[in-house]
């Protein structure tokens, strides 16, 4: 099907291309479905869906939404920055939604509510005020700071501290990888058995939350420790601040999941954007990188990077027997009259890491 758009005749195609090869370049965005050429970066992809009437919307993660808040408070434009007003103009000129609200939830509960709610005040002075040129500017290295600076409107006052529930099971995960990770008897392929066998048998089961181990645990596997800091530390908080972690990067994980699963027939698209390689290689995991391959397929080549080929195809056969079990009256009524039993796993958790010694 052709589609004919006719842009204004001041549209800044011109600059909008640098950015789109600048962003490209630098590699900040996850699509929302395999996209083995990179096409989230193709500003025609976005022409096409605005006149099928679909709508397009980003979910950024912490750093991007605070270097965009920076950047509207008139701070000097970093090399970060300029990543974050690349995915801003990016935004505004291709009428892209941004939707941070896990980032701010992330905030809330690492530094406080009120900082949060702060940043959000900037982050909505970056998403509605500034002039679209200002950014364009920033995103091209041609300016050192937006000087159109606005005073934040106030915002309402509201918990986002409070955990949210996908964070505190995908935390439950986080923590059962660290004791895993700690019990030096274990093989690899034995600690990713375990993992998924507790899920199926005595938590939830959920794909997003299986990209951690598969990434952390693997034999061959890309620079792991940023994806749980401070494990061995002598202070045992790190390694519970660790597991905290990391149970974000899950959570942006499992809210982009959620939101694609619910896209049909509402018509909506959504993009990861993220300065985090390990975030980025998790996210094309969830997705998929193999559109002619069926979803276990998919996985398995990919994790293949990391694992020998059979331990890939264990683990996706595993995965997949996991998935296919029900559970029966018996499995819920281990937990009747449990009023809290994520809680409960959780403070498992972090009393293992807390009393581990080498």
């Amino acid at each position: 099907m052709e589609i004919r758009i006719q842009l204004p005749q001041d549209f800044p195609m011109h600059s909008l291309m640098q950015i789109s090869d600048y962003l490209r370049k630098n590699d900040v965005l996850v699509a929302d479905q395999p996209d083995p050429n990179s096409e989230v970066y193709s500003p025609e992809n976005y022409f096409a869906r605005d006149a099928l009437g679909i709508e397009t919307i980003l979910l950024p993660d912490r750093n991007v939404v605070s270097r965009m808040a920076q950047a509207a408070r008139g701070q000097p434009i970093d090399e970060h920055c300029r990543k974050a007003a690349a995915i801003m103009a990016f935004a505004m000129c291709l009428d892209v939604e941004i939707e941070p609200s896990i980032s701010f939830h992330e905030m809330a509960f690492n530094e406080s509510n009120e900082a949060a709610i702060e940043e959000l005040g900037w982050f909505r002075v970056a998403d509605n005020n500034i002039n679209i040129n200002e950014w364009i500017a920033a995103a091209l290295g041609q300016s050192e700071r937006i000087s159109t600076v606005r005073t934040p409107s106030v915002v309402e006052h509201m918990n986002l501290a409070k955990p949210i529930s996908r964070w505190r099971k995908n935390y439950v995960v986080a923590l059962k990888v660290a004791e895993l990770e700690l019990n030096d008897r274990l093989t690899a392929i034995e600690r990713v058995s375990m993992l998924l066998h507790w899920m199926r048998d005595d938590f939830i089961l959920a794909g997003p939350s299986i990209t951690l181990p598969c990434l952390y645990f693997a034999p061959n596997s890309p620079p792991r420790k940023r994806l749980l800091k401070g494990l061995r530390s002598a202070d045992r908080r790190e390694a519970v601040k660790g597991s905290k972690n990391a149970a974000w990067d899950i959570t942006y994980l499992s809210d982009l999941t959620r939101r694609i699963d619910g896209a049909y027939p509402q018509k909506k698209r959504y993009i990861l954007a993220t300065f985090d390689q390990q975030l980025k290689r998790m996210a094309r995991l969830v997705v998929g990188e193999y559109s002619d391959l069926d979803p276990l397929e998919s996985f398995a080549k990919s994790i293949a990077q990391w694992w020998p080929a059979k331990d890939a195809n264990f683990i996706a056969d595993l995965l997949n027997s996991c998935l296919a079990r029900t559970r029966d009256a018996d499995w819920w009524g281990k937990y009747e009259g449990r009023s809290d039993p994520v809680g409960d796993f959780i403070s498992q958790g972090e009393e293992i890491l807390l009393t581990w010694q080498p």
